[in-house]
């Protein structure tokens, strides 16, 4: 799929500086067929990767708790032996002290104070016992307990390893399928594909720039309409010639974001911009390496904000919705429905994202991909 991709890129050069010269000789209608098939087949890899990174998480986090839980068993198997090695030595000298009865001591004792003395000791050993073994059996259970925990979460583990290899075969093969549907395509179709792309993409990106300058323009009214007017100031002199007289302009300035909001949100934007070129590997959230969600979380920890690990997670819960003509640079965005993509909207219709393994971190048409959706996370 990202090999198909990347051909597709350079044909796209290509068609780009010949126009309209492509071509008497592609069928529309296989063109217009592989375009919907590689669209199809994009979506369903984006969802593939998607689940990858979530079985990856899952299995990260597994791990940890798992290492947490493996503590906590010999923790608690050193307190049980220790308790019970307790218990072992009150009972011992129990034995010892019963051997005679207490009708026995009752009737050869001279002194019937120091009988009842006695006896309320042999009462409080045999209490202490009792609460002794009822502590031991909370104990026991609370092992058993997890025990029980720690081969729940070793099978799931072993479940979301199996998960990880299996769904990686599954892109491998989206990524063969779509290979297959170029593979059919003459040079022509091939150059008339990357025309119809190019085409889109520059008439979307014409329409996201329009959309832009009209909420900046309407957020500039707003701004004028909420600002407080500047009088001029009176003349103290009669004789002061007129140009003294007149204020001079106020320059109109966007306003500051909450919290700085546009200063941070331009420093997670060069965070991520830094890291262009890098790999793409399932799973990783940087510093190096990074999976599309990875990028995201990780230019947000730059200023100091965590994000859940997920696309799907960062948009259910990150931030709050943004419409498509109000994007800012900084505000993440989201691809496919349901969503399964994310990258960062860097400004002039472009965003950078973590793609796939053989195109890694790159900047990109912002309508590369079918939008679904945009959070403000700063501002």
């Amino acid at each position: 799929m990202n090999r198909v991709r990347l051909v597709l890129a350079s044909t796209l050069a290509i068609a780009t500086v010949f126009g309209g010269a492509v071509v008497a000789n592609a069928d529309p209608d296989a063109v217009a067929q592989a375009r919907k098939d590689l669209d199809r087949i994009h979506q369903e890899s984006s969802a593939i990767d998607q689940d990858i990174i979530e079985a990856h998480d899952r299995a990260a986090q597994n791990e940890a708790k798992l290492k947490n839980l493996t503590s906590d068993v010999t923790s608690q198997v050193a307190k049980v032996e220790k308790l019970s090695s307790q218990l072992g030595h009150v009972g011992a000298v129990q034995m010892r002290g019963d051997s005679i009865s207490l009708t026995a001591q009752l009737l050869t004792s001279t002194d019937a104070d120091n009988f009842l003395s006695g006896l309320g000791a042999m009462q409080v050993e045999a209490d202490r016992s009792t609460a002794g073994i009822q502590q031991l059996q909370v104990d026991q259970a609370k092992l058993t307990t997890l025990r029980e925990d720690v081969d729940a979460t070793q099978k799931q583990l072993d479940k979301d390893a199996a998960a990880k290899v299996e769904l990686g075969k599954q892109y491998d093969a989206k990524e063969a399928e779509a290979q297959a549907v170029y593979d059919r395509l003459s040079e022509e179709e091939r150059q008339r594909l990357a025309a119809i792309e190019a085409e889109r993409v520059r008439r979307e990106a014409a329409a996201q720039a329009e959309a832009e300058a009209r909420a900046a323009q309407e957020r500039a009214s707003r701004d004028t309409a909420t600002s407080p007017r500047v009088e001029a100031p009176a003349s103290t002199s009669p004789s002061a010639p007129a140009s003294s007289k007149a204020p001079k302009p106020e320059t109109q300035e966007e306003p500051p974001a909450a919290s700085g909001g546009s200063g941070r949100a331009q420093d997670v934007v060069d965070a991520a911009l830094s890291k262009v070129g890098s790999r793409y590997v399932w799973g990783t959230s940087g510093p190096s390496t990074f999976d599309c969600s990875g990028l995201t979380s990780w230019a947000y920890r730059q200023v100091g904000i965590n994000l859940t690990r997920s696309s799907r997670g960062q948009f259910s819960s990150a931030g709050y919705k943004v419409s498509k003509s109000d994007l800012r640079p900084g505000d993440l965005v989201f691809y496919y429905s349901p969503v399964s993509h994310v990258g960062l909207y860097i400004g002039n219709g472009k965003i950078v994202d973590a793609a796939n393994p053989r195109s890694g971190v790159r900047v990109t048409s912002l309508n590369s991909m079918p939008f679904s959706g945009a959070r403000r996370v700063i501002g």
